[in-house]
Order: structure tokens, then C-alpha cells, then sequence
């Protein structure tokens, strides 16, 4: 394990043979940064951690993968949104470079959060363009430079790479998302719609989860962001994928703590990564 500044991120390096295997959980950090602020209750910030997704994937390094675990909260800055994602009201002044948001963004869950889940005001104030700038050069960027770094390495060994962006959702849809109110599948599998990755991987990730007994959905309701279409690039055989879990699997969310389910869902995704490593393995060019 290699932990790097305080509060950025860990990489597990492989504990067996080296498989074609990245495995990046960005959202699940809890390092808050000393000058992180927000009038909501700390309940309602913590509640917007994706929450033991980081534990749930830990077989990756045993199944010959890198696991990169992003250790500071998405509600600091979100690794998960492109740079130009950002709401121009959370500036204070003029943002230097043209601002892109996004629907979901202005409803408040862009690259810096300006509303929770539930759609609570997360930020006291307006961000100065020094502070979100010091949030991007100091978390950001070095946390999307490292991935970057593991990708294309391990693409360049072996040929062909597999990459799962890991989340985790809600039971049923929240007032800002796009499936406000609706019961979620166990599993939500995305691709930004065939974009980041071959239908054949896609197509094992899905069938391996319905076979060990799990509802899926595809692209829906997430598509998947910034995390795989960076580095999605089927034709060059490497395939990113999003995946969602759905957290009523794994932990009492009124209580944040695992559940009965948590070990056989964890033994579960131990099996699928061993399916998808030694799938990418049989493809290497």
C-alpha cells in the first residue's frame, strides 16, 4: 500500500501475478481537509460519502489489480466531474476559462457541490477563484495524474486494460436525480452508453452479477462521468466501466453501519473481479 500526501489518495498495489486490473473508488474519501466547511449537520455531509465501497473492493489487490482509493470527501472537489463542470454561481469573481455545467450540476451536484443529495444548501459562502483553484492543483489534478499514470502503465504492459469506477447508491432515487422516487436496481452497470467500453465487457460484468442472483440495471439511471470517459477507449482495448451498488445490499443508511449482506456481497465482487482479470488476460495483444 502506498499512501501518498496525507489526505489525497492510497494505492494497493497487486498482492499476487499482475493482472490488466484497475479498480478506482473516488467518492468514498473521509479525509476532510482542515479548512472543509459547510453549515449542514455533519450527519447530512457524512451521508454524502459513498460508504464502504473502498472495504468492498479490497479483494482487488488479491485478485492481481491496482486499487487507487481517492482518501478526500467528493464534497470538496468531485474527481467525478470534468474540470468546466462547476456552477458559475459558486464563484466568487470571474472563473478564468469558459464554465461547461452540466443539468445535474445546477442542480447542485457538480465538481464543486453546491447542494446534498437531498438538495440542501452544502456551502456557507462563495468560493473564491484562489481556493477552488488550490482544490483542483492540490486534490484534483494529482489524484487524476496518479490514475492516469496507473492506466496507461499497465495498458502499455499487458495490451488491453479493464477499469471499474466503484460507487455506491441509494435505495430509491433522491429529489436530484434524474430517477427521483423510483426503487433502483441492486446493481446500475454504465458505459456512458457504449462509449467507454466493448459490448462483450460490458456484457460479462452484467451477466456474471445476474448469475450470482443480483438485479441489474444498465446506463440507467447513471451513465457514468469524467472517471471512465478519460480513459475508456475500447478500440484500444480498454474498457472502463461504472459501477453502482446499491446500498440497501450492504448498510442500515440511518445508522451508516455495514449489514448482514456486507461479506457475501464483498465475496461476490471478489468473484467478479477474478472474472473480468482473467477475461482481460485472454485478450492481451
Amino acid at each position: 500500500m502506498i499512501h501518498a500526501e496525507p489526505g489525497l489518495f492510497l494505492r494497493h498495489e497487486p498482492l499476487t501475478a499482475a493482472m490488466p486490473l484497475v479498480v478506482d473508488v473516488s467518492r468514498s474519501g473521509r479525509e476532510y481537509p482542515k479548512e472543509y466547511r459547510s453549515p449542514l449537520p455533519f450527519t447530512t455531509v457524512h451521508d454524502n460519502v459513498s460508504m464502504y465501497v473502498e472495504d468492498l473492493w479490497a479483494g482487488t489487490p488479491a485478485a492481481g489489480g491496482t486499487l487507487l482509493y481517492c482518501t478526500f470527501p467528493n464534497t470538496w472537489v468531485d474527481v467525478n466531474r470534468n474540470e468546466a463542470d462547476m456552477d458559475p454561481a459558486i464563484v466568487d469573481g470571474q472563473w478564468p476559462k469558459a464554465l461547461k455545467p452540466t443539468a445535474r450540476t445546477l442542480e447542485g451536484l457538480g465538481l464543486i457541490k453546491t447542494r446534498s443529495r437531498y438538495g440542501e444548501p452544502f456551502q456557507e459562502r462563495k468560493l473564491t477563484v484562489a481556493e477552488i483553484e488550490e482544490r483542483l492543483s492540490c486534490y484534483y489534478r494529482p489524484y487524476h495524474a496518479e490514475l492516469k499514470r496507473i492506466v496507461d502503465e499497465t495498458h502499455q504492459r499487458f495490451g488491453v486494460l479493464r477499469q471499474i469506477s466503484c460507487h455506491c447508491m441509494s435505495a430509491v432515487g433522491a429529489p436530484t436525480h434524474p430517477d427521483a422516487g423510483k426503487p433502483r436496481a441492486d446493481f446500475c452497470i454504465s458505459d456512458l452508453k457504449g462509449k467507454t467500453s466493448s459490448a462483450q465487457t460490458m456484457a460479462l460484468v452484467v451477466d456474471t452479477l445476474k448469475g450470482l442472483g443480483y438485479s441489474v440495471s444498465v446506463n440507467e439511471p447513471y451513465v457514468g462521468n469524467e472517471l471512465i470517459g478519460r480513459h475508456g477507449d475500447p478500440a484500444r482495448g480498454i474498457d472502463s466501466i461504472q459501477v453502482e451498488i446499491n446500498k440497501k445490499l450492504f448498510m442500515d443508511t440511518k445508522t451508516f453501519r455495514r449489514t448482514e449482506g456486507f461479506n457475501r456481497l464483498k465475496t461476490d465482487l471478489d468473484r467478479l473481479l477474478a472474472v473480468v482479470a482473467a477475461d482481460a488476460l485472454k485478450k492481451r495483444s
